[in-house]
């Protein structure tokens, strides 16, 4: 407290020129209308951009919530989606006065590791078999596909990028249904390779890839890719392309799982089959 006192007393000359000088500007700025309105233009720009810079800060932390939530309304959204529905004859499926059942349902989940550059990349999420994700379900982004579970642990699930040697999708040309199989021989992460075109099919540049709905794996009319390139192949029943993929491999950080729901009957149905050979 003494040397406080003292440090005062050796100071006292600044504080009091302070506080004259507070005195000063107050009367300024309270008794002369143009320093006065100078004075609020100034204070509102220093605090509209203080507030801009905080709200800046707060929105940039709040982003990984509000991916979270996006992407948990979006998989709402694709399971109400006509797509998502397996329709038939009243006579053949028939439940609750209703001729639609759902078929698709869309679990979201978070991207926690994955790998572009390898011959083989996988990725992993944050959803296992407690949320109901089990091995061969596909995965995608929006309406774009990413690759297939092939392992699943109680809260985690493995995933085989598309960017795999072992990945071979069933698609088709959007324009006329002609059937295609879509690979990747490695290199750039954005550029497939487009197998067994038929011979007749006229290919463009920029024609698009869809899945063509034939595997277990993917619903029909999800999107792959357009062409790139292309060659025709002489001695070669089926000519072969290049494929720009329509999903950025590079930047996944949520996806969605999508769910069979009709996924036993055509199991059993497949295993009945069998069994009768």
């Amino acid at each position: 407290m003494r040397n406080l006192f003292f440090f005062l007393r050796n100071h006292y000359f600044y504080f009091l020129f302070l506080v004259l000088e507070t005195f000063s500007l107050t009367l300024l700025f309270n008794y002369n209308e143009f320093q006065g309105s100078s004075l609020y233009s100034v204070s509102n720009s220093v605090s509209g951009y203080v507030n801009s810079m905080f709200n800046g800060i707060s929105e940039y932390f709040s982003l990984r919530k509000t991916n979270r939530v996006l992407i948990d309304e979006m998989a709402k959204l694709h399971s109400r989606i006509p797509e998502a529905f397996y329709t038939t004859d009243v006579n053949i499926f028939y439940k609750k006065d209703s001729i639609v059942k759902l078929e698709y349902k869309y679990i979201s989940a978070k991207v926690i590791s994955n790998s572009t550059n390898k011959r083989n990349n996988f990725l992993m999420i944050n959803k296992g078999a407690i949320h109901g994700i089990e091995n061969h379900m596909g995965v995608i982004i929006g309406n774009k596909i990413v690759g297939q579970v092939v392992s699943v642990s109680p809260h985690f699930s493995w995933i085989m990028s598309m960017l795999n040697k072992d990945s071979r999708i069933s698609g088709k040309f959007k324009k006329n249904n002609q059937l295609v199989n879509v690979e990747w021989n490695g290199g750039s992460y954005h550029i497939g390779q487009v197998k067994e075109i038929p011979k007749h099919v006229v290919i463009v540049n920029g024609d698009t890839i869809i899945t063509s709905g034939n595997s277990d794996i993917f619903p029909e009319g999800l999107l792959i890719g357009t062409i790139s390139d292309f060659t025709k192949v002489q001695d070669e029943n089926f000519n072969n392309g290049e494929i720009f993929f329509s999903t950025d491999f590079n930047s996944l950080g949520y996806v969605e799982v999508v769910v069979d729901l009709m996924r036993k009957e055509k199991d059993d149905l497949k295993a009945s089959f069998k069994t009768q050979q």
